[in-house]
Order: structure tokens, then C-alpha cells, then sequence
């Protein structure tokens, strides 16, 4: 049985993806974790609150998120567990994955803000920190099933067999057809992106329903979201590219642009190469 972590703060984005978790745990008998960062506010930090007022404070959310485990896992007839944590946010989510043996994440996305183009926020972080599968689901959006997949898929990146792995098995669970999506500024590179792709991954390619469709264009975001409104696909894929420091200055993170912009859920798979 697979285990989904839902990365939530009871916030109404992290609710509705609760809820989309909730309900491909009850289509594919998978186990979900509610996952809890606790915070202190800076007015209880200010006014030297007492052991006493954290501890009453913790336990109150640790009720909440009971609560809410066993409300969905009667509304869904899943099994539902919870994890409540506190302090770093990517250090306690990693020790969550592997105390629970979470298979992938689940997080909610809100609209874009100021402070988010300026600072980022834990959906960008968990995308280029995380080294487990990231489905990252817009507000509003309800799960109705996975069974078009359009994999945005950048050649120059380059690709491993986990990263193939974890698609291919979204595709064969779910009985999804996928649609490889290469956007280039020439198309002499064609050639290239088939060599690179290699969908077997160790599998027999008559088992899923596949497409290549490759496309010229300076304009990779653009062109992604007009194929997005084109084929209408129930999950967007990517992969993100891991910059060091300097590059960082110089390249924004695509598949993060897409977590801000995108109108349908977005899978972010890590390359695992270290």
C-alpha cells in the first residue's frame, strides 16, 4: 500500500487538496498522512508564554489533526493517519517521509502573491528540496481521476530511471495516456529527445498509451500552458532542474512558474541523481 503525505495548515487550498488525497487514497487503496508544521505566533513569542501555554497549544493540535484524520478516513473509507511536527519545515517533512515510508506529497497552492515572487514559499522549497514525487494541486480543484498525464519534458536537463520510474508508475496506476511534451528552439533536436526518452524504463511499452509532440519555441512557459489549454490534461508533469547558486541568479525554476501559473495539478518528479 502506498502512502501519500498531505502537507496541510487547515488553510481552504490546503483543505481541497486534502480532500483530492483523500480521494485517490479511496480509488487506489492507498494510506494518506496529515502532515502539521506547528507554529508559535510572534505575539505568543513576544509575550514569553510559559511550557504550559506550548504544551496546551500542542495538544490542541494534535487533536485537531486527529480529528481530521478520522473524519476523512470514515467520509472516505481510507485508512488516514497524522503527523504533527514542528521547526524546520523541509528537515521535519523529510524525517515524516521516513518515519510513515510517505511514496509522494501532496500540497495545496494558493494564487500567487508579492511575497511569494519575492520570497517563495514551502511549495517551492518541497519542489527543489524534497526528493520524493510532489503533487502540487490549485485551489478549487477537485479530483475527478488521472487519465491524460502531459509530460512537459526538457532534453538538455537530462533524465534517470527513478525519474522514469516514478511517471511511469503514476501512468500505470491510474491507466492514464501520457502525452510527451518537448518545447526547442530548433528542431534539429528532435532526434535527441527520442533517443533521451526512453519510456520502457525496463517495462513493455505496449502496456501504456503514449504520445511524442515536440514543438519550436523561445517561450518554454508559454508553450506549456497554451499545450495545457490545447489537450486539457487532468495531471502536468515535470522535472525539475536542481541550480547551484550562481545559476540561481541567472534561471527561475520552470517547474515552479508552473506551480504559481498552472489551472491543473502539477507533478514535480526529482531527478535523485546524488
Amino acid at each position: 500500500m502506498k502512502t501519500i503525505i498531505v502537507c496541510t495548515d487547515f488553510s481552504p487550498e490546503a483543505e481541497n487538496a486534502t480532500h483530492y488525497a483523500a480521494s485517490m487514497a479511496k480509488e487506489n487503496q492507498y494510506k494518506i498522512v496529515l502532515f502539521n508544521l506547528q507554529s508559535v505566533s510572534i505575539h505568543a513569542l513576544n509575550a514569553q508564554a510559559s511550557a504550559d501555554f506550548f504544551y496546551v497549544q500542542t495538544l490542541k493540535n494534535q487533536k485537531k489533526l486527529e480529528d481530521k484524520a478520522s473524519e476523512l478516513s470514515k467520509l472516505y473509507s481510507i485508512d488516514a493517519g497524522h503527523y504533527l511536527a514542528s521547526g524546520n519545515f523541509i528537515e521535519e517533512l523529510h524525517h515524516c517521509i521516513q518515519n510513515t515510508n510517505g511514496d509522494f506529497i501532496v500540497m495545496g497552492m494558493a494564487e500567487k502573491t508579492l511575497e511569494q515572487r519575492l520570497l517563495g514559499n514551502t511549495v517551492t522549497l518541497a519542489i527543489h528540496k524534497i526528493k520524493k514525487p510532489v503533487l502540487i494541486i490549485p485551489a478549487h480543484i477537485e479530483y475527478t481521476g488521472i487519465r491524460k498525464i502531459l509530460f512537459a519534458y526538457d532534453h538538455h536537463r537530462g533524465m534517470t530511471w527513478s525519474a522514469m520510474n516514478d511517471i511511469y508508475n503514476f501512468v500505470h496506476e491510474f491507466s492514464s495516456e501520457i502525452e510527451v511534451f518537448n518545447v526547442s528552439e530548433s528542431l534539429e533536436d528532435f532526434n535527441e529527445v527520442i533517443h533521451d526518452i526512453d519510456l520502457n524504463s525496463g517495462y513493455d511499452l505496449d502496456d501504456i498509451k503514449y504520445s511524442f509532440k515536440m514543438i519550436q519555441s523561445a517561450e518554454v512557459i508559454k508553450a506549456i500552458e497554451e499545450e495545457v489549454k490545447l489537450t486539457n490534461p487532468d495531471l502536468l508533469t515535470m522535472i525539475p532542474h536542481r541550480y547551484n547558486l550562481l545559476e540561481s541568479l541567472f534561471h527561475r525554476s520552470k517547474t515552479a512558474s508552473m506551480a504559481y501559473k498552472n489551472k491543473v495539478p502539477l507533478l514535480s518528479i526529482p531527478l535523485n541523481i546524488d
